[in-house]
């Protein structure tokens, strides 16, 4: 694995890099799951997907111990480690879906997960509860994702969303970029934690109305986060903190 980046294209390996930073920022967010999230880039040629090694820990992922799998889940490059059959249910499906969107984000955190199981699911009470609320989906509960007949739920549910709360599940997010993808999940996820900060004790949640939504949608005339040609000013940051940090994660 130590000469990958020479057996590979650029955009690959530029790939490669951006997905381990993904990676690497859950793990210090304290968003990992043990071994039960993943997150997956769209290969440049669109022959499949980059996602996690079942096995290793976010932390320890980097650019050349990343998976290349086709939209079954068959890897196209050899590897100690193989694909959570659960990722290659839902990101071969929502990729496979979805040609507008590069990178989809799947965790498992406590807040996400109190939200995911509330009859009401995300109360609109925030900043950032209002930016997902502009694109949100939810999909009902089927139990472990290991069928792949649940796949075209997953389409169906997610629709052209790019936020999605996993009724008792957890999270899911994409993006045109791994960096918006990235921001797309920042956002659910604080959103969620402000929530379950909130509860509690009768308080009583003042919510943003219709008014202030459609005046915020006129504003920022949508997300951008379908959008790969807009500067991502906080991904270029988040590298240059990580580069600091944990810089092996290019390696």
């Amino acid at each position: 694995m130590t000469n990958l980046r020479q057996q590979i294209s650029t955009e690959e390996w530029g790939a490669r890099t951006d997905l381990a930073a993904f990676f690497r920022l859950v793990a210090g967010y304290g968003w990992d799951d043990l071994l039960l999230a993943h997150i997956s880039a769209r290969l440049p040629d669109g022959s499949g997907y980059l996602v996690n090694p079942y096995g290793q820990i976010f932390s320890e992922v980097t650019a050349s111990s990343i998976l290349k799998v086709d939209f079954f889940g068959h890897r196209q490059m050899p590897s100690d480690f193989e694909i959570s059959p659960e990722a290659n249910v839902i990101h071969g499906a929502i990729l496979e879906s979805r040609p507008d969107i590069n990178c989809v984000a799947h965790i498992h955190t406590v807040a996400g997960t109190a939200v995911s199981s509330q009859e009401n699911g995300l109360l609109n009470i925030s900043q950032q509860s209002m930016i997902v609320h502009m694109s949100l989906a939810y999909h009902d509960y089927q139990g472990v994702v290991l069928d792949p007949a649940e796949g075209p739920d997953l389409q169906k549910s997610l629709g052209d969303k790019q936020h999605m709360i996993m009724r008792n599940h957890g999270l899911l997010a994409v993006g045109a970029t791994v960096g918006k993808a990235f921001y797309a999940l920042y956002n659910l996820q604080r959103s969620c934690e402000m929530q379950v900060a909130s509860q509690g004790n009768d308080v009583h949640l003042i919510t943003i109305t219709d008014a202030i939504m459609e005046r915020t949608r006129k504003m920022f005339g949508g997300h951008n986060v379908r959008n790969p040609e807009t500067k991502d000013l906080l991904w270029e940051a988040k590298l240059r903190e990580l580069r600091q940090t944990s810089p092996d994660f290019e390696n």
